[in-house]
């Protein structure tokens, strides 16, 4: 999902880039409550019937499927922002419920390519990389095609123009 926040003016803008979310913490909640209510049924009934060996089991499923959903939420709460103000291109990736900076990159705004790696469709860009003398970062790997063809718009509206290539070639040194 590509949103911008605030107004963009003469070349400054703040864009969030998050992934899609089908379903809220609460939801997630009363899925795997009602998942580990069914399971723990069904296995105190075979208990109850003799097979007691099977609430190991179904605990160890359970465990399994929470830290599963663990996971799903955690990258589901992954955030981009690209804060774009004067001659400077700010990156924060930020994750989790407190939305804590995990990475924090600048790029001076002269310098700054926007490589568009272009997938299987005429115009279909497959990956979004920021390039500078500062380094090499992908932008959006959890963003659609649409979206990323959104955000390349977005950015060209801030005077950021993207380079758009068939495939990036790796080179040994």
């Amino acid at each position: 999902m590509v949103t911008q926040v605030g107004s963009s003016s003469a070349g400054s803008a703040c864009i969030l880039l998050a992934p899609n979310q089908s379903i809220s913490r609460s939801g997630s909640l009363w899925v795997f409550t009602s998942l580990l209510a069914l399971s723990l049924g069904i296995s105190l009934a075979f208990a109850l019937a003799g097979a007691w060996m099977i609430l190991p089991f179904a605990s160890l499923e359970m465990l399994l499927l929470f830290v599963l959903f663990g996971f799903v939420y955690v990258e589901g709460s992954r955030r981009q922002v690209i804060r774009i103000s004067g001659e400077r291109v700010i990156l924060d990736w930020c994750r989790g419920p407190r939305q804590q900076s995990v990475y924090h990159r600048e790029f001076q705004r002269s310098s700054l390519a926007v490589l568009v790696r272009l997938g299987d469709g005429v115009n279909e860009p497959a990956s979004l990389c920021f390039s500078g003398p500062e380094g090499c970062l992908q932008v959006g790997d959890f963003l659609t095609d649409a979206e990323r063809a959104d955000l390349v718009q977005k950015l060209s509206q801030c005077g950021i123009y993207a380079r758009k290539e068939r495939g990036y070639r790796l080179r040994q040194f």
